[in-house]
């Protein structure tokens, strides 16, 4: 089964109200290559050629990027929403904002929280297999003893 493999981190910045406080982040193992995860769905027995996801796939990414910078949203079916957002510096006045305050764009992601595939926060955390990488690597922390 798989598993998110997690690492304990301790909040360092003295000027947080989490100073000392430890916390754990997802470790990745790994950033496959579109090539990657174009094989990995043929893999699964997909009745699709290589080439035919590969295809739509990349005309996918193409038509996302084209559809959300004419401000569409654009909704993929159970895995959820993209979207562009816009970051900005403020203005004192209306009339003084112009596209110059306009200082980045970013393509956002909404996950479906339906219950046919929910992929929100709540509904991930329930599906989760964790396993702590101290643990994995056998490496012995005083914290992990019990009793």
């Amino acid at each position: 089964m798989a598993k998110l493999i997690t690492k304990k981190y301790q909040n360092h910045n003295s000027k947080s109200p989490a100073f000392h406080k430890w916390y754990g982040r997802i470790v990745f193992t790994e950033t496959m290559s579109f090539d990657e995860f174009i094989n990995h769905i043929c893999s699964h027995a997909a009745p699709y050629s290589r080439g035919t996801i590969l295809g739509v796939m990349a005309a996918a990414c193409d038509c996302l990027v084209e559809l959300t910078m004419d401000s569409k949203k654009i909704w993929l079916g159970d895995l959820g929403i993209f979207y562009a957002s816009a970051e900005t510096e403020g203005e004192s006045e209306k009339d003084k904002f112009t596209a110059e305050n306009v200082k980045g764009i970013h393509l956002r992601f909404l996950p479906n929280k339906k219950h046919t595939y929910p992929l929100d926060s709540k509904s991930l955390r329930q599906k989760a297999s964790l396993a702590d990488l101290d643990r994995i690597a056998g490496i012995k922390d005083d914290s992990d003893d019990e009793g």
